[in-house]
């Protein structure tokens, strides 16, 4: 049964919901406001399992506002909640002037360190580096390979059966072969 309410009219009633909308919207976005602008103490967390993927993924890092480092990555298959395949992918570091493409690599999610297989390829404007496997190793800072690894520039070749290299190092190791080129 309806009740109308004495002396209210429906001009009335049409001001109070669009107040009490207002309202409504004013503490939706004061909340939204409030959490946006807690740096850090909001993580989302996504559940991916090995179904889900991702296409033409595009990473950018970087440091002080410069770019130290861009990942491109035709898909990116989650495994698990942890580990990640990457195909067709391209790192770009552009300080160092340097490239790499390989067919696939794995990106653990937890050690952030990534394995790279299959037709690497890191090329320079003097030389080019030609690997099967490369290993990132997040916490040291240090990419290693424990496969042959050439190392081709326009006036020389260098061979080893295996790598070591920091940010400002690198170091082939056991049966290092070394061919230069004259003028």
């Amino acid at each position: 049964m309806y009740v109308p309410l004495q002396g209210v009219t429906p001009v009335v009633i049409f001001y109070m919901k669009k107040i009490l909308f207002l309202l409504a919207f004013v503490c939706f976005f004061t909340v939204l406001a409030i959490y946006s602008n807690r740096e850090g103490d909001i993580k989302t967390k996504v559940q991916l399992g090995g179904n889900s993927y991702m296409d033409d993924v595009s990473i950018t890092q970087k440091k002080n506002g410069i770019v130290k480092w861009l990942l491109k990555s035709r898909k990116a298959v989650f495994l698990n909640d942890n580990d990640v395949k990457l195909t067709a992918l391209q790192i770009t570091f552009p300080e160092k002037e340097l490239t790499l493409t390989s067919e696939s690599g794995m990106y653990d999610i937890e050690k952030r360190n990534l394995k790279i297989e299959n037709n690497i390829k890191a090329s320079t404007k003097d030389y080019d580096i030609v690997a099967s496997t490369l290993f990132w190793d997040a916490s040291k800072n240090e990419l290693l390979s424990d496969e042959k690894v050439r190392i081709i520039g326009k006036k020389f070749f260098v061979e080893g059966d295996n790598l070591t290299a920091t940010t400002d190092n690198a170091k082939l190791n056991n049966n290092v072969k070394a061919i230069f080129y004259g003028k």
